[in-house]
């Protein structure tokens, strides 16, 4: 049997995590109110706060569901109407999260592939006012990239809060908090940040905080009552308690920030929108069609119908054969569609390596397929792009 540390993982998350971020995750339990450990924790939150742009971040055991979840129940009081903006499986847990709180969702649904439009956004706005307003940055369920930076722009006249998942966007596609009008960003650490599962991100703008702070109906969860962490995620050094911080996941955490600010943030988007059109490119020769619309596939991850004729788990067993895990398609794509990651600490190699696979699994089946066309489109893509960073695990 392969173990799993003989796997390349292109999944739309978990990411591989490097041999640094591994190192950094197995040091010996700290204690949580230890001066070194809040130390670091203050440095971890520093950072996220530059990466996002946000007035302030909460770090919390769990993950990008949780991060979901505690942003409504921080900005919903019971009765509230939420304007909520589906375009795929994750956008949709919105409205189910928006009911559980006592909120009234209203639900705008874009068919599958489609992004979520200013325009789609206006038109809604003029129909009626909401306390807040949910947008995914990017599906992870059809890889379509909505542009939440223009939706802030109309959605900053209409005083309602801006609430976006940036699950599968941040750490490998800008977004900026304060700067775009969002409100509440929602993130998690296994993605494109390349840590370990565990951790929920909720960055918070200097308009929400305020709402937060001034909020006398407690909210309907304790673990989740953003109020109950502010003054830990302020001033970690007071040693406060609320919950037991996930010590050594903040550890992997302060390893893989590190690694990207190695890089450089602006050459991290850079390398994740290069490799990600150059992987879009050289899976259209080969056939295969996107789920995204136009203008608006992600850089993260890639959603693909398959051609007539191809069974999805075959498909993706003979894949495996070469030791790579691919995604399944989600919902009603499931059995017609198949994703591919490219986020985090995704490499040229990487991709060579799933596309020769695809190739393959192609010619496996039965069809037709000129062996090398693909990665010679990738690697004809990507260009002289020198810049794309060699990191230490593909060293």
């Amino acid at each position: 049997m392969v173990s799993m540390d003989d796997y390349l993982l292109l999944i739309p998350g978990p990411t591989m995590v490097s041999s640094r971020v591994l190192r950094a995750m197995s040091r010996q339990v700290d204690s949580h109110l230890h001066l070194e450990f809040n130390t670091l924790l203050k440095s971890v939150i520093d950072d996220l706060k530059k990466l996002s742009d946000s007035s302030e971040v909460f770090i919390i055991a769990g993950s990008g569901t949780l991060a979901q979840e505690i942003s409504i129940a921080n900005i919903i009081e019971p009765g509230d109407k939420v304007l909520c903006f589906t375009n795929g499986f994750f956008g949709g847990r919105f409205p189910e999260i928006v009911k559980r709180h006592g909120g009234k969702p209203k639900v705008f649904e874009a068919p599958l592939g489609s992004a979520i439009k200013p325009e789609d956004v206006r038109k809604a706005l003029r129909e009626d006012s909401f306390k807040a307003i949910t947008v995914t940055h990017i599906e992870t369920s059809t890889a379509v990239k909505s542009p939440i930076k223009e939706i802030g722009e109309v959605v900053a006249g209409s005083g309602a809060y801006y609430i976006v998942d940036a699950v599968c966007s941040f750490g490998g596609v800008e977004v900026k908090t304060d700067s775009w009008n969002i409100d509440v960003l929602c993130t998690c650490s296994q993605k494109c940040l390349a840590a370990p599962p565990g951790l929920a991100i909720v960055g918070l703008s200097k308009g929400a905080l305020e709402y937060l702070e001034k909020r006398e109906v407690p909210i309907s969860m304790f673990y989740g009552d953003l109020k109950g962490w502010l003054p830990i995620m302020r001033n970690p050094l007071d040693i406060k308690y609320w919950a037991t911080p996930p010590i050594n996941l903040i550890y992997a955490l302060r390893e893989a920030l590190n690694q990207i600010f190695d890089e450089g943030i602006e050459k991290r988007f850079e390398r994740h929108r290069i490799l990600g059109e150059a992987f879009r490119r050289s899976m259209e020769v080969l056939g295969f069609k996107l789920v995204a619309e136009r203008g608006y596939e992600a850089d993260t991850v890639t959603a693909l119908h398959y051609p007539n004729g191809i069974d999805d788990v075959k498909f993706r067993n003979l894949v495996a054969e070469r030791s790579i895990l691919i995604s399944p398609g989600f919902g009603p794509l499931r059995g017609k569609t198949f994703r591919v990651g490219h986020m985090g600490n995704i490499s040229p190699n990487d991709l060579i390596s799933v596309i020769s696979a695809i190739e393959y699994s192609l010619l496996k089946l039965g069809f037709k397929v000129e062996l090398g066309r693909g990665v010679k489109e990738f690697n004809e893509s990507i260009g002289n792009n020198h810049f794309i960073s060699k990191l230490d695990e593909k060293a």
